[in-house]
């Protein structure tokens, strides 16, 4: 049996092929085929990954309240700029309490030059470390399903992993050695869009594979012709779908909580760090500390707007914001079908009633669309084909859906006739079909 594996920024995905047919797995009890990439280390040492992480995390943070920093000293000297002193020990403020940590987008720091490890209570942990509890978890589901715990993968990866030189082949390594330190003896690395192109079974000539998905945006240019499949091109940059949702929640979601509000003579505003933390889920949730709270009362009390403010505290306090970017999230989805869409969250004192129109949403999203637009010319150039050369877009990943972006690619390959393949699954079935690692090679 064969195993293709898609570890990506937002979500996961496992596919199966048993000689006959390919399979994507439902990894994720809760969320079906499409898992969380994301990993919830409770106190205790206890990893819990997926939808379930999500919930145990804003479930135990709902119950504790406000969290309470406390000096902890790191046990090294560094220079001190005070002439008195020769050196101060190191000391951080950080949540000794916290009932656990969360950690997402993980894959994003796999090119980062540097090596650090993180504290997990008591446990130094490395960026290897925590992947490979996310692909060790991946690993004992399928045994689960399938009966058999895959030793060999086929992992899919970026064209491009975002970071400075030599940022590919660290990611590579890095994610290697997290595979491995989960169980899998045997690993292959194969593009996903070349992944994406061979589940597509594009048609003969040459076709321009579109793998839009939540965190980055992958483009290959493949041609199928009597040897097989071959890919001429790639391209790829960190252009995702939940770049366009935190647009959405700076548009229509966070002026409802202070984040355009202004007052006094002096026209006071929300510190940047604050409305920053609006569009990130788990960075509002850290703010939820008693000396912030107060604050925000006293803004308030100063003669900031009290509604807005109310509003936020709500969020912070009550941990809403996976549900908020959860809300802007099904808007920016509905107006992938409809013209306008109303967003609509209320929650305690978080209120919010927005209509959004398409065309607004696209005026939004227009920067996305600039990059978009400079990966098709870059990724032709490198094939060294004109626009007339494609003659077909295969269009996968959840985000490839947005019309904006479909207007874009007919407005620069006006000629190729477009397909779909499955949103959220073409790599995963891709990687685990039988020829895959051939096509790559080529």
């Amino acid at each position: 049996m064969r195993f293709g594996l898609d570890f990506g920024t937002s979500n996961t995905s496992l596919a199966a092929f048993d000689g006959a047919a390919v399979r994507v797995l439902p990894l994720d009890p809760i969320a079906g085929e499409t898992l969380p990439t994301v990993l919830y280390i409770r106190r205790d040492g206890t990893p819990i990954v997926g939808r379930r992480a999500i919930d145990e995390y804003l479930s135990d943070n709902r119950d504790r309240g406000p969290l309470r920093r406390q000096v902890q000293m790191l046990g090294i000297r560094l220079p001190s700029t005070d002439w008195t002193h020769k050196s101060l020990e190191a000391y951080i403020l950080t949540d000794t309490s916290a009932p656990g940590r969360l950690f997402q987008a993980l894959k994003t720091f796999l090119g980062d030059p540097l090596d650090t490890r993180t504290n997990v209570f008591g446990d130094a942990k490395g960026l290897e470390d925590l992947i490979a509890l996310v692909l060790a978890h991946v690993r004992a589901r399928a045994r689960e399903l399938v009966g058999i715990a895959p030793e060999a993968v086929t992992l899919g990866r970026p064209v491009r992993f975002s970071g400075p030189p030599g940022a590919d082949d660290r990611a590579t390594a890095r994610l290697r050695v997290a595979a491995e330190l989960a169980g899998f003896s045997e690993v292959h690395f194969v593009p996903e869009p070349i992944a994406a192109a061979h589940a597509a079974a594009t048609a003969e000539g040459t076709s321009l594979v579109f793998d839009f998905g939540g965190g980055t945006l992958d483009l290959c240019v493949v041609r199928r012709d009597a040897r097989g499949l071959r890919v001429l091109a790639t391209a790829g940059g960190p252009i995702g779908g939940d770049r366009a949702t935190e647009l959405v929640i700076d548009d229509a979601i966070a002026p409802f909580l202070g984040s355009r509000a202004r007052w006094g003579p002096k026209r006071l505003a929300l510190p940047r760090y604050i409305v920053n933390a609006l569009r990130d889920w788990h960075a509002l949730s850290a703010l939820n500390e008693k000396p912030l709270l107060d604050a925000l009362d006293d803004l308030v009390r100063a003669g900031a707007p009290k509604r807005e403010l109310a509003a936020l505290r709500s969020a912070i306090e009550l941990q809403l914001g996976y549900e908020i970017f959860r809300a802007a999230d099904a808007t920016k989805c509905e107006l992938s079908t409809q013209a306008s869409a109303i967003l609509s969250y209320h929650h305690a004192a978080v209120d919010v009633d927005a209509r959004i129109v398409r065309g607004r949403f696209e005026r939004l999203v227009a920067p996305l669309l600039d990059e978009t637009a400079a990966l098709v010319h870059e990724v032709l150039d490198v094939a060294g084909l004109e626009a007339g050369g494609i003659g077909e877009i295969v269009y996968t990943g959840g985000s490839s859906a947005i019309p904006a972006f479909r207007a874009l690619m007919r407005s620069l390959l006006p000629d190729a006739s477009t397909r779909d393949a499955a949103a959220f699954t073409s790599v995963a079935a891709g990687l685990a079909l039988p020829g895959v690692e051939q096509a790559s090679a080529v």
